[in-house]
């Protein structure tokens, strides 16, 4: 899993791959928490703050990691701090991916169950997912970015099509007015919305395999764009159709929507079928570059080159998952997984981009001393 000739990654594939790593469980719950937040149909204003935020620390992820050409997050962390705490955040870092992949899992089996597999237990349905995700991770980080590069241009064109199909439903009046209680829902708005675009963080990771490293920015910020754009209509969309109040009351407002488009005389007329399944395959995705991410943590931080620590962590994300109790204690799982990457996708970035400058103006004035 040390980066090489054989298992660089394109740029198209890298922006692929943080667009697939964001979406995940944000495009059913998203707009449910950032109703509860905002009170107001500007939601989609927070959205496009939050999208520029996650821009902005994006910057530091990738700056920071281009300062190490074909080193990842966990080889590099030791140059920075020292060994004993670089140690500490490898851990920290692949330990956040761990809680990631297992509310990824519980998140599915609980939409799973809610609508298809209402008798099927949920462990058995987790227990499928996590066999499916590790016989593709122990394959590397190749197969990994292919299958997303496959799955990418038929997710897009579902949800083009589920968006023009959704207009039928939509209300403008339902989305004005603009600005009508001021700045501050929005502003109010900014906190959960901008969890929903964690993932970026992968170019930690993703930036030393790739071919063209000096690119990597441009491809993170494509990816980051795109995720925005799909979230905006996806908000505009929901908001018009079901009004900020009822949003606010329903586990699954996404998923409302997609109930109430008809396919008359097509062969299957439950349009909610067609969206579960993307929406599982996004997860699935975010699922799969997470314990990817996770296990590549503890072979580089251990330095054990073996796909055995991907199997040991199956016991432990499964542990992870089965930790809720019900589907609230899921989601206050998936706000501390949300609070877990402020502090991997914000601090750790602008800390350490801060402490390499530092060191890097330390050694100028040293040598133009001596």
């Amino acid at each position: 899993m040390i980066p090489n000739s054989q298992n660089k990654i394109t740029n198209v594939q890298a922006s692929v791959a943080v667009f697939m790593m964001i979406m995940g469980v944000g495009i059913i719950s998203l707009p449910r928490v950032s109703a509860e937040a905002v009170k107001t149909p500007d939601i989609w204003l927070s959205v496009i703050l939050s999208g520029c935020i996650a821009m902005i620390f994006a910057f530091f992820v990738v700056s920071l990691s281009r300062k190490f050409p074909r080193q990842t997050f966990y080889q590099y962390s030791r140059h920075i701090t020292g060994k004993p705490i670089g140690f500490l955040l490898n851990l920290t870092i692949a330990s956040y991916f761990i809680t990631l992949s297992g509310y990824e899992v519980r998140a599915m089996a609980e939409v799973i169950r809610g609508y298809l597999l209402d008798q099927t237990p949920i462990e058995v349905t987790m227990s499928i997912f996590i066999s499916v995700g590790v016989y593709l991770v122990v394959g590397g980080i190749k197969p990994i970015v292919k299958l997303f590069e496959l799955y990418f241009p038929i997710i897009l064109v579902f949800f083009l099509f589920m968006f023009i199909l959704s207009f039928t439903n939509f209300e403008v009046d339902n989305v004005r007015p603009v600005l009508g209680d001021g700045i501050r829902p929005i502003i109010q708005g900014i906190k959960p919305t901008a969890l929903s675009y964690f993932g970026f963080e992968i170019m930690f990771i993703l930036t030393a395999y790739m071919d063209k490293p000096q690119k990597a920015l441009y491809t993170t910020l494509m990816g980051i764009g795109l995720t925005m754009v799909i979230y905006l209509i996806m908000l505009v969309l929901v908001i018009g159709a079901l009004t900020v109040e009822e949003v606010r009351l329903l586990t699954f407002p996404t998923m409302e929507l997609v109930k109430s488009i008809e396919l008359k005389g097509f062969f299957l007329e439950r349009f909610e079928t067609f969206f579960i399944i993307m929406w599982v395959i996004t997860t699935f995705t975010t699922f799969t570059i997470s314990l990817y991410i996770a296990s590549l943590g503890w072979q580089q931080t251990f330095n054990k080159k073996s796909s055995i620590i991907t199997y040991v962590l199956i016991p432990v994300i499964y542990l992870a998952a089965m930790y809720p109790q019900d589907i609230n204690s899921v989601f206050k799982y998936g706000d501390y997984v949300g609070y877990f990457g402020i502090l991997v996708s914000g601090i750790f970035p602008l800390s350490l981009w801060f402490i390499t400058l530092v060191k890097k103006k330390s050694r100028k004035a040293n040598s133009e001393e001596s």
